[in-house]
């Protein structure tokens, strides 16, 4: 692994090929063309749940050693963060919840012991949202979850692009509009 990545994207959805995987899929797609990336999708991977135990807070790191590792190895290298997920029961799924939960090291790293590897690097974000209904509120539980995720991860300048009403799989790609409020999302940020 080099010591710099242009782009890290989470594609958190359990749903493979899903409205938020081809989401997370178009953005690498116009992030390629910029430079070097990893594309992850964390819906098979082996992330275990935060087990509350603060242990931390001692050394900023985690006691548990399973697929997490690999976003906790590339994370501090990024410039730009990506996540994408499914709206459930109006937050976040929750394979993306476990990984923001397993972001608990950086959170002490930053509040506890003041030593945090993620503020050698100011980086972007882009949070895509997907959602089969078309509730005013339907985002709102996690963008709250995914502003306090950017001052913990110093993601200084982050947008996040919500798609209502993609109940069926792949309908995402029904309306060209939806990938262009990608690719004007990234080139608000300076990306692309």
């Amino acid at each position: 692994m080099e010591n710099s990545l242009n782009y890290l994207i989470l594609s958190t959805s359990p749903r493979l090929g899903g409205n938020s995987d081809l989401a997370a899929r178009h953005a690498q797609e116009l992030l390629a063309a910029k430079g070097t990336g990893v594309y992850l999708n964390t819906a098979r991977k082996k992330i275990n749940p935060c087990l509350g135990c603060n242990l931390c807070s001692r050394d900023g790191r985690c006691v548990q050693k399973d697929e997490m590792q690999e976003i906790y190895e590339m994370l501090p290298q990024c410039d730009f963060f990506l996540i994408s997920s499914p709206i459930y029961a109006m937050g976040l799924c929750a394979q993306a919840k476990a990984i923001i939960d397993r972001m608990q090291p950086y959170w002490a790293q930053k509040y506890v012991l003041k030593n945090n590897e993620l503020s050698q690097r100011k980086r972007k974000g882009l949070f895509l949202l997907t959602a089969g209904t078309n509730f005013n509120s339907v985002f709102t539980g996690a963008e709250i979850t995914l502003k306090y995720l950017s001052n913990v991860l110093e993601i200084e300048k982050f947008i996040t692009v919500g798609f209502k009403n993609l109940e069926e799989k792949g309908e995402i790609k029904k309306d060209p509009e939806n990938f262009n409020k990608i690719a004007k999302a990234l080139k608000q940020l300076e990306v692309i």
